[in-house]
């Protein structure tokens, strides 16, 4: 047990996505104490902490894949009309 700290290191990649997970966790927990809020100034102020770790998820969300950490794929232009498409569909539906 003594050499415990010593066995366990975090690269920068294993940080960053750790940070990120907690981040997007984070933004999960406000988004839902928004939904369950009853006062207008409650509701406020846990949109403003859900703005800030929003701002901060895409903070390191960028740091990775400058790094490389996170690799995106761009869709293809027909994929996103597809998509676009059916979800225009269903906001119709439920208009």
């Amino acid at each position: 047990m003594s050499n415990y700290k010593a066995d366990i290191t975090l690269n920068e990649k294993d940080s960053l996505q750790d940070m990120l997970n907690i981040e997007k966790s984070l933004v999960k927990i406000y988004s839902t104490a928004m939904t369950e809020g009853c006062s207008k100034g409650f509701r406020t102020l846990i949109q403003e902490h859900w703005q800030e770790q929003a701002d901060d998820q895409m903070k390191v969300f960028c740091q990775m894949t400058e790094h490389g950490y996170y690799q995106v794929e761009s869709a293809p232009e027909t994929v996103l009309s597809e998509h676009k498409n059916k979800f225009s569909k269903v906001k119709t539906q439920l208009s």
